[in-house]
């Protein structure tokens, strides 16, 4: 187990002690003032000089997190192998804080620890490392104070335009991506006459106009700040100036153990960063920022830490009966295997009060200490739920305080995977010798339920249109894609995360050989809905010229013989319109407002065809400018009478058959032949039953369906 000295964690509060808190500004963090302290004195030794880097600044990749993951980047442990910047995933990072610069009274930066760090060949191993993957980098400058009167950030508030200066110079000389400012006070009037509230927002101001252009500025503020009209941070003021805020939500349990639950007369142990259930809770602390800014300004911070202490028993909320530490993440996580926790003693539960939160604590016996020790921290099933929330409320982002209180530990970089990335690898041959074809879809680390997939034809440059999903196990699922032969696609695909979120698209161009085979016994089969949609059997999927959605005037539809990727739609009025590869139809009869077209088939040579009404009549239409085809030569017609059902042409072309509702078979000829002979096959007279009529094909015989659907 690491030490917590390595995270910069805090000893908190004397046992029983309840932090002081103003009216205004009630929820104010001091895990920041205390980490901020112990990175400013941390023995970091001697260190290699900073080298410039080339001017490149982070643009981010092709991939990337959907929302902005911010973290921040303790100084004293920044290039630890085990927690530092070498053990995190940058490709799920947006942007990392350097915690920190401090400033002086005076507003020059402190020649501290921070500072010897900011000017080491460890910040330049962070630099390179972040743009390599498109991440932000920038600097926090710090400056904290809850003493009465905050004398202190009275006096750096006072002298802002020095720290403006030496800040911005920073920024340029270093070649980072904009600043963090971290600042935490009391509202309250300074010495000079001023209000902090006033000059902190100034001091935003300020920062924003000597800023390079394209900086980022984020301004770290209270859960309760946003409806907070008389505290440190005027939010409505420093919207004009930042690009986000930085929302602390969490150390509120120094300002929720008053407020039931769980209504303690003193601080008690509880949640440090509560879903719902608390007097102070993320959910309200969301929805108000996004009431007071936007949502799209929003990061909200969560702890990777928890906080334990020694106490009387093991139920909730205990109060502490010795000095209230604080665990990080990977601490937190491993405390059930320390050899310190007696056999069978150690017990896991989910806080009762916030069952949404689920935030979790623990309760053991410590052997060393003498004591049963009780820890509440957020481990990755309330994490997820505060992540879910972000993706809910649509928030620019989630934060992270520290990135080094987890390191490198798997399950919370799955965890941002899941939620705000869940970028998808496909893969399958760029070239196909079969019409159907496999492909093999990953989300890596991310939790994933399914996959969705779109096609899109560059051959006829159709698309993109949504395919089956693919159902997930493991994070891997193989999907079966339709295609024609000599045709191009573009297929893409994209997680959807156990979490609810979407990643990204990915996409990958497939071609299918035009000497390749066939996988079924047909080239394309389609069925057409009554609107005229168009849906796949077993083909690939092909683009419709006209849909009537909520009205059923779809008549019929056939693929135009010999082409595979293309064919037409009949609606009732007797217009004929193309699906797939477009074609030109010119039709010689159309009943405008009158439902009676039933049919229609074509030659097999492509040139034209008929349309049957539902008298019987034939139609003749052409496609692409063909010639027109004769008249067909017929023998039957029923004048008033809707009783014609489908119409079929011979393969050679001679003739066809029009067929009736009562199974009659009526044979026409085409292009001048003679009509064929009459045929026999089943009819019932005065029973409209019969529906459709299919042909064998190279042959003039088929088969009759009935309303039974029996051949």
């Amino acid at each position: 187990m690491l030490a917590v000295a390595m995270s910069g964690l805090p000893v908190q509060a004397a046992p029983g002690d309840a932090l002081p808190r103003a009216a205004q500004d009630s929820t104010h963090p001091v895990v920041m003032q205390q980490a901020g302290d112990l990175v400013a004195r941390a023995p970091v030794g001697a260190q290699k000089p900073f080298t410039p880097l080339a001017p490149r600044v982070a643009v981010g990749g092709g991939g990337g997190p959907q929302r902005e993951v911010f973290g921040f980047a303790l100084a004293s442990s920044l290039s630890d192998t085990s927690i530092g910047y070498p053990s995190w995933k940058f490709s799920l990072l947006s942007t990392v804080a350097f915690f920190g610069l401090h400033a002086n009274d005076n507003g020059t930066i402190a020649s501290d620890s921070g500072l010897t760090v900011w000017n080491s060949s460890q910040l330049t191993g962070l630099l390179s490392t972040a743009h390599q993957y498109g991440t932000k980098v920038v600097v926090t400058i710090i400056l904290q104070d809850f003493g009465p009167g905050t004398p202190h950030m009275c006096s750096g508030l006072a002298n802002r335009a020095t720290t403006v200066s030496q800040v911005v110079a920073q920024v340029k000389a270093k070649g980072v991506d904009g600043v963090n400012i971290d600042y935490e006070g009391l509202a309250g009037t300074c010495s000079n006459g001023q209000q902090a509230r006033a000059m902190m927002t100034d001091f935003a101001k300020r920062m924003r106009a000597a800023l390079p252009a394209g900086s980022y500025l984020s301004v770290d503020t209270y859960a309760s700040s946003a409806t907070d009209p008389i505290g440190f941070f005027d939010v409505g003021g420093l919207n004009a100036y930042v690009d986000s805020f930085f929302v602390m939500a969490y150390d509120l349990e120094y300002s929720n153990y008053r407020h039931a639950p769980p209504g303690c007369s003193k601080f008690c142990l509880g949640p440090t960063a509560p879903l719902t259930g608390y007097y102070y809770n993320d959910t309200d602390t969301a929805g108000q920022y996004a009431h007071a800014v936007s949502p799209g300004k929003v990061i909200l911070g969560v702890p990777y830490y928890g906080r334990k202490s020694c106490v009387s028993q093991g139920t909730p909320n205990q109060y502490p009966t010795g000095s209230v530490t604080a665990d990080m993440y990977l601490d937190a996580s491993g405390e059930s295997g320390a050899s310190s926790v007696k056999a069978g003693s150690f017990a896991w539960h989910r806080d009762a009060n916030d069952p949404a939160g689920q935030e979790r604590w623990d309760t053991w016996f410590n052997t060393s200490m003498n004591c049963t020790r009780e820890l509440y921290w957020d481990d990755i099933v309330s994490l997820g739920d505060k992540y879910a929330l972000v993706n809910k409320d649509n928030l620019r982002g989630v934060g992270i305080w520290t990135l080094n209180y987890a390191g490198g530990v798997p399950e919370v970089w799955a965890l941002l995977d899941t939620y705000f990335e869940c970028s998808t690898q496909i893969t399958a041959g760029s070239s196909q010798s079969t019409s159907e074809f496999s492909l093999s879809l990953s989300s890596g680390s991310c939790s994933t339920s399914y996959f969705e997939l779109q096609q899109y034809d560059a051959t006829l440059k159709q698309g993109k249109f949504q395919l089956t999903n693919a159902k997930a196990s493991g994070g891997a699922a193989t999907a079966k894609v339709q295609g024609f032969l000599g045709h191009t696609y573009d297929i893409s695909a994209r997680a959807h995360s156990t979490g609810g979120a979407p990643g990204p698209w990915a996409t990958l161009q497939v071609s299918v050989t035009s000497t390749g085979t066939y996988s079924h016994p047909w080239k394309a089969l389609y069925t057409v809905d009554a609107y005229g949609g168009l849906y796949v059997d077993g083909s690939p999927p092909l683009a419709v010229s006209a849909y009537w959605p909520g009205w059923k005037i779809a008549r019929a539809g056939h693929s135009l013989p010999s082409v595979p990727d293309s064919g037409a739609v009949l609606d009732g009025y007797g217009g004929l319109h193309s699906y797939g590869a477009p074609m030109t139809l010119k039709t010689t009869a159309y009943w405008a407002g009158q439902d009676i077209a039933r049919d229609f088939a074509f030659l097999p040579d492509g040139s034209g065809g008929y349309v049957l009404d539902g008298y019987g009549g034939l139609h003749p239409f052409s496609i692409n400018g063909k010639t027109m085809p004769a008249g067909a030569t017929t023998g039957v017609y029923w004048s008033g009478w809707d009783i014609a059902r489908r119409v079929v042409i011979f393969s050679d072309g001679t003739g066809g058959y029009v067929l009736d509702g009562w199974g009659g078979i009526h044979p026409f000829g085409v292009n001048g032949k003679p009509r064929p002979a009459a045929v026999s096959a089943g009819y019932w007279p005065h029973w409209d039953i019969i529906h459709d009529l299919a042909l064998i094909p190279g042959s003039h015989s088929g088969y009759q369906l009935d309303a039974a659907a029996r051949p």
